[in-house]
């Protein structure tokens, strides 16, 4: 079954500015779309235009050809998972807890054992199953970052979106998180991320769409779209690609 994202022509505007302006790009299932571009080029705007925390002034998002402000809410939540860019961890919540949060769209009154079997099998399929019974504060931000993937995965979404999902991490952790991202489009999942670190996009992604000012500047294949010139102009910095290790060098 072909699952499609579309977005036609979003503008939305913050008061007198243009957040978004013209916006449109299309993603199907077993595809990871990148939205690259520079601090305030409409990244995570357009990722909450896209999970319908913004209503935007014109255009329209379809998801599986059927318009999202459509949709109740909590069908939205059954075809939609986020993960934020940073969890606050709080208080004694454990893992498992956290991640049972995710089942409520599936969930009419108390979690059932089918609800249980679902968040341990996330659990054991993301390498967290030894931590189910440890407290959110007591983890690292990658574990951290892992655990909130969980979380949305226990929506059994259609779609999941990522802001800056390697923000903060480590090298290494940074490199799992990755691979765990490539891992759930390879799974039949749209994914649809804002990045900042371009070699990053370069390397993972089917897609990459590059904003600047709420604008569409160039949206196609990684190598259709990261070119010397356009990120040149973009970032306001020379660059090298060698394409051979799909690597982005800034040129200081």
């Amino acid at each position: 079954m072909v699952i499609e994202i579309e977005v036609k022509g979003i503008k939305l505007y913050y008061k007198s500015t243009k957040a978004l302006d013209g916006v449109s790009l299309n993603v199907k299932n077993g595809e990871v779309l990148s939205i690259i571009g520079p601090n305030g080029a409409g990244k995570s705007t357009l990722l909450k235009v896209i999970n319908r925390v913004l209503k935007p002034h014109m255009g329209i998002v379809l998801i599986d050809k059927k318009p999202i402000h459509n949709l109740k809410s909590i069908e939205i939540a059954k075809k939609i998972g986020y993960v934020p860019q940073r969890l606050r961890a709080t208080g004694m919540l454990t893992v498992y807890d956290f991640v049972m949060t995710g089942r409520r769209p599936h969930i009419n009154f108390i979690p059932t054992k089918e609800d249980e079997d679902k968040v341990y099998e996330i659990l054991k399929n993301i390498g967290l199953l030894d931590f189910a019974d440890r407290a959110l504060e007591e983890l690292s931000g990658g574990e951290l970052q892992r655990v909130m993937i969980a979380r949305a995965l226990a929506g059994e979404p259609e779609v999941i979106l990522f802001d800056e999902p390697t923000s903060n991490l480590d090298l290494r952790y940074q490199i799992e998180v990755l691979n765990l991202i490539r891992s759930l489009s390879n799974k039949g999942l749209i994914v649809i991320m804002a990045l900042h670190d371009l070699t990053q996009a370069y390397r993972v992604s089917d897609k990459i769409i590059m904003l600047n000012s709420g604008k569409v500047i160039a949206v196609g294949s990684p190598d259709e779209v990261l070119n010397p010139e356009l990120i040149s102009k973009v970032y306001g910095i020379p660059v090298i690609i060698i394409k051979e290790h799909k690597i982005i060098v800034p040129l200081f």
